[in-house]
């Protein structure tokens, strides 16, 4: 762990709480404006000097959440989306899917064991990429079955992508999902318009119908500075595997 001096060590801290406080309210909307107050207004408001309150809004700028503009202030620059993850659905704001492409291909061994599929059977492959205000967020690599192909000529760009999938007259049940911390690849890249090694959450999810049968199996590349997870759960007795 690094030692500082304890007075750097207060200010550090102290600027990074006021980080997470100025950070949440970006998240939560609660900057209607978007401009936040000025720099004596939030000395003021979290009993701050003004070295930790510059340290705090420089955290920010660094997340790409904030810039200053002279004259204005500082203003919220983050262009992103709320995912809860109560129910299945897509992003809550309003979003453009553009489909890059479709293909029917011998599914990889992984794929067919996830899709049920026997050995050598062909699967779906939909690669699209999702847009925020013209602003890539996210590309998506799903696994389908065959069956499914024909139902995406009926694809918008405006589509709830699940929705998809009632028109098909497939009721979805459960969904499984795993969330990695990763990194673009050159190609992810080109697609999210981030430079290769930007930071991505990389969301796996494997889809199933009412009866249990798997639907798809899809990952998708999200940057992470235009996302925001949320989740809310309930405590029922005590963890299996106590903490601590």
């Amino acid at each position: 762990m690094a030692s500082f001096h304890p007075r750097t060590e207060r200010r550090l801290a102290a600027a990074g709480r006021i980080h997470d406080l100025l950070r949440s309210a970006i998240m939560h909307g609660e900057i209607p404006s978007g401009v936040l107050p000025s720099e004596a207004e939030l000395m003021e408001s979290f009993s701050a000097s003004r070295q930790v309150i510059r340290g705090a809004l420089e955290l920010l700028r660094r997340e790409g959440l904030v810039r200053r503009l002279q004259g204005t202030g500082t203003l919220v620059s983050s262009i992103r989306v709320t995912h809860d993850f109560d129910f299945l659905h897509g992003p809550v704001q309003a979003v453009e899917h553009r489909l890059l492409s479709v293909s029917e291909e011998i599914a990889p061994p992984s794929v067919a064991r996830k899709l049920a599929l026997a050995s050598g059977q062909t699967c779906g492959i939909v690669e699209t990429v999702t847009f925020l205000d013209d602003a890539p967020l996210h590309s998506t690599t799903a696994y389908v079955q065959p069956s499914f192909l024909p139902h995406l000529s009926q694809f918008s760009t405006t589509d709830e992508w699940f929705a998809l999938y009632a028109r098909a007259g497939v009721e979805l049940g459960t969904t499984e999902h795993t969330i990695e911390a990763s990194v673009a690849d050159p190609f992810s890249a080109s697609l999210l318009e981030v430079s290769p090694g930007h930071p991505l959450l990389v969301l796996e999810r494997l889809v199933l119908a009412v009866d249990e049968s798997p639907v798809e199996y899809a990952f998708t590349r999200i940057r992470g500075d235009r996302l925001t997870l949320r989740q809310r759960h309930t405590r029922d007795g005590s963890p299996s595997h106590p903490i601590g």
